[in-house]
């Protein structure tokens, strides 16, 4: 209980302190206050924030070719197959980009706004740096990208965001067109070099269906069999007949001896024919014949890839003619920066109660001091006033 008291009378001490030197307080902190509140009016320079926001745009990038190319494994040098998300990241290098942020400073004369002259060291690199601190811009929880600029006029902060939007959307549009130009050159060389491919396996397939007499391979096969499997028959047929003609009229029969004539014709022609085919190239020889089949597909397999290959490219190359000559906005403006009616900085009010409470909490420790009749005759006073200016050897 006695530690309770002890807390409450020196509170009441306190109290009694503060009442008995309220006059001077209040003519302390009053004019404290009156006059930090016109220093702040008349020295620290009103700011304004106008704020825009934007979103981009549905075709940002190469349109249609990212849908032709699809779920495609394809490696191609430019970035098509990437879908058309926000690149927020981009948008906030371009802003704050050297190149960018000195426009905005010739354009609105932002020297003279910063006060700042040639006879001052890097007065642009200070007036860059100044103007960077003044712009913020970050994506929204929705999204969106937010652009805020500050300035001492509301008008200037409202129209500096609205240029730096134009830049921006500006350097987007040039950006877009370049690539799409660099993606026109890339596919016009590579439709010249698949033509040349194309054309030289064209050239390949036609010589070799002209050696080869092979034109085409299923229903041509298919042919060669069935023609192979005709004259077998006949000379099957043909030996069944000489063998009743035997039985019936003998050997030496005339019809016999030409029956077998014509047997030997029949498995002479059938022997070469399996052996080198017809000289002609019409029929190929059965030993041949696989070898002949495995080249043609080869050579086939080598037009189609081409084949296939110039008819994707080709509607690429096509878009990226349409995608360099397009001259539209690659962002949607949601809301322009308008002139904003209310002061953003300095917050004259907060500061006010500030510095009047560091003022009021500085003449308190003093009053107390000075109400305490013992305490500059006691070891720690004088231990306070032996250090406190005093950076080493403190015991």
């Amino acid at each position: 209980m006695a530690k309770t008291e002890d807390k409450k009378i020196d509170l009441l001490d306190y109290l009694v302190i503060l009442i008995k030197w309220k006059k001077f307080l209040i003519l302390l902190l009053l004019p404290t206050m009156i006059v930090t509140y016109l220093a702040i009016y008349f020295l620290i320079e009103e700011q304004f924030d106008a704020e825009a926001l934007i979103i981009p745009a549905d075709d940002t990038s190469m349109g249609g070719i990212g849908s032709l190319i699809g779920n495609l494994d394809v490696n191609l040098p430019f970035d098509l197959g990437a879908g058309s998300s926000p690149e927020m990241g981009l948008y906030s290098t371009i802003i704050y980009s050297r190149t960018n942020l000195q426009k905005v400073i010739d354009k609105f004369n932002l020297y003279q706004v910063y006060k700042l002259t040639p006879e001052i060291k890097d007065y642009k690199k200070k007036a860059i740096d100044i103007l960077e601190n003044n712009i913020s811009a970050s994506e929204t929880e929705f999204g969106a990208f937010s652009l805020e600029v500050r300035s001492n006029s509301p008008e200037l902060a409202a129209n500096i965001t609205n240029f730096i939007i134009e830049e921006l959307n500006s350097t987007l549009i040039r950006i877009r067109t370049e690539k799409s130009r660099n993606n026109r050159v890339f596919l016009q060389d590579r439709i010249v070099e698949i033509r040349q491919n194309l054309r030289a396996s064209e050239d390949s397939l036609i010589i070799y269906q002209t050696v080869s007499g092979i034109l085409q391979p299923e229903e041509q096969f298919k042919g060669i069999i069935e023609a192979y499997t005709s004259i077998e028959s006949d000379l099957i047929t043909t030996k069944i007949q000489k063998s009743i003609l035997e039985k019936i009229k003998g050997e030496q029969s005339i019809d016999v001896i030409n029956m077998q004539f014509e047997i030997e014709e029949i498995e002479k022609k059938l022997g070469e024919l399996k052996k080198h085919g017809e000289p002609s190239g019409i029929i190929p020889s059965l030993k041949t014949l696989p070898e002949k089949a495995i080249n043609y597909f080869r050579i086939l397999r080598e037009v189609e890839i081409n084949s296939a290959i110039l008819e994707f490219v080709l509607p690429l190359f096509e878009q990226s003619k349409i995608e360099e000559k397009k001259d539209i906005p690659t962002l949607q403006v949601i809301d322009n920066a308008i002139p904003p009616e209310k002061k953003s900085y300095p917050p004259r009010m907060v500061l006010t109660l500030l510095m009047t409470f560091s003022v009021f909490l500085i003449s308190f420790i003093f009053i107390l001091i000075k109400e305490n009749e013992n305490l500059n005759a006691s070891e720690k006073m004088i231990y306070v006033k032996k250090n406190i200016f005093k950076w080493k050897n403190i015991d």
